[in-house]
């Protein structure tokens, strides 16, 4: 039998978009602290699950204020990229530029590095942490990954659509995006600005889909958080198998709210059973993994996780 998932903290809150900035907030990051320098030779801070806690305990009470009257947060996301990566940034902007803010300030963002009137690369956030009064360089990510090979290699954590792997995102992260400062045109820039260079910060977050009835110890990527949010994937066939007695009901789940539990009063989508559920998804004929949860009576989420295409993954990037 399947047991309802814990309701985070995040969940308490009613409108989905604070309950996005507190997820971005108080969900803990992918990997563990890992000792890694960028391709310049710097030291990267990884933002941990104690960074998260004191994250969410400054900003509770702003959270909660919000909740009661968000469109301050719901006109600041008006009109800006919806994609997920670029809406999770946004969501951390509006708690930077938050004047109140007891832990930072902040100082920059989306700062262009040109080199022969080419864009090189962009700087997500310079940022001031307020105890320390240090200048950081934040480059921030949410991923999904699922698992393919229990090896704990980062190359066998792909996404949904096989266009991205975990190796591949730390690798630019460490050998890129945060070198950037220390390029001579990253120091002009810099320089220009009246600014020193910065120390490193990654926040990276979002969730890892085992395989269904994986051994996590044996499956889990090397350094991943202990406390990582996890779920699950499977072929459509296993998804039958498990849960076709079940009565569960089940949605695809758009990109959009990947992030945090959808609100059971206004679901996106009429619920499934099983069955049906499997045959709705022929309509996706390329190879990538969906993603559904499935429901309770009271339509509240039980599980979250992947219904993959038969064979899958047939190509890896």
């Amino acid at each position: 039998m399947t047991t309802p998932i814990a309701a985070p903290v995040w969940q308490s809150f009613n409108t989905q978009q604070v309950r996005d900035l507190a997820w971005a907030l108080a969900s803990p990051p992918l990997l563990a602290p890992v000792r890694s320098r960028t391709s310049s030779g710097k030291a990267v801070h990884w933002v941990t699950q104690a960074w998260s806690e004191r994250a969410l305990d400054a900003s509770r009470d702003w959270l909660r204020a919000l909740d009661r009257h968000p469109a301050l947060l719901l006109t600041a996301l008006s009109g800006r990229d919806a994609r997920l990566g670029r809406y999770f940034e946004n969501l951390l902007v509006f708690w930077l530029a938050w004047p109140a803010n007891p832990l930072y300030r902040l100082v920059g963002q989306g700062l262009a590095i040109r080199s022969n009137n080419l864009t090189i690369g962009e700087l997500d956030f310079l940022v001031e942490d307020r105890r320390s009064g240090k200048l950081q360089h934040w480059e921030v990510a949410v991923k999904f990954y699922l698992g393919v090979h229990p090896d704990g290699d980062y190359r066998h954590w792909v996404g949904p659509a096989l266009k991205d792997r975990l190796d591949l995102k730390v690798s630019r992260l460490l050998h890129h995006q945060l070198a950037l400062p220390s390029t001579s045109e990253g120091a002009a820039l810099l320089r220009q600005l009246g600014l020193p260079i910065p120390e490193p910060v990654c926040l990276l977050k979002g969730r890892l889909f085992y395989p269904c009835e994986a051994d996590r110890a044996v499956w889990a990527p090397h350094a991943a958080s202990a406390e990582h949010l996890s779920g699950w994937w499977m072929s459509q066939a296993d998804f039958l198998h498990r849960y076709q007695p079940e009565q569960l009901r089940w949605i695809t789940l758009p990109k959009a709210h990947w992030l945090t539990t959808i609100d059971s009063r206004v679901l996106i989508s009429d619920p499934l059973g099983a069955s049906a559920l499997v045959e709705s998804l022929a309509e996706y004929t390329d190879n990538r993994a969906i993603a559904v949860i499935g429901l309770g009576p009271d339509h509240n989420e039980v599980t979250r996780g992947f219904i993959t295409p038969t064979g899958w993954p047939k190509d890896i990037a």
